[in-house]
């Protein structure tokens, strides 16, 4: 990967569906992030340390979005099949949390997506089931086991080219 160290990135309108509820946000922005150059296997070839969400809602009611722990890992596996310029990868060990009125959850572990490296976005694509509800006090609205989807488009600030191990 190149080049390597301290990053940002920012993200308009990202998205988290859960079976009952959707969650919008005006925006994210990671605001604290290292890229490292080389990965024996793809594994951890970067860190968000820190990631905000902003105006967040569901239906119109105010939601807060926090880390519960860092970091949170970049790792990358194959070239995307349908375009050779994409490499496919995860951003695992997520550990999040929402609150609302009368509303919080906890969500844990990996989201699904790719590195564009003729546009520069790492796009989180909401496929599969690995980011889970716990904790949920949500009125049945967010329920512990329920799937949740995360839909991002990050424009990241070093434009890095990123390649498979």
């Amino acid at each position: 990967m190149t080049p390597s160290g301290a990053y940002t990135a920012h993200a308009d309108g990202p998205t988290l569906d859960v079976p009952l509820a959707t969650l919008v946000c005006d925006s994210s922005d990671v605001t604290s992030g290292t890229l490292q150059g080389t990965s024996a296997d793809g594994v951890g070839i970067g860190n968000i340390d820190n990631i905000t969400f902003t105006t967040c809602d569901v239906g119109g009611i105010g939601f807060t979005v926090t880390m519960k722990a860092t970091p949170w890992k970049i790792n990358v596996s194959a070239v995307n099949s349908g375009n050779s310029n994409w490499v496919d990868g995860t951003v695992s060990s997520i550990s999040a949390h929402i609150a609302g009125i009368g509303c919080s959850a906890d969500f844990t572990g990996k989201v699904y997506g790719h590195y564009e490296n003729d546009t520069k976005n790492l796009v989180i694509d909401g496929t599969g089931s690995d980011l889970v509800a716990s904790g949920a006090s949500c009125l049945g609205l967010i329920n512990n086991g329920d799937v949740a989807h995360f839909n991002a488009s990050y424009a990241v600030s070093t434009a890095p080219t990123i390649t498979t191990p």
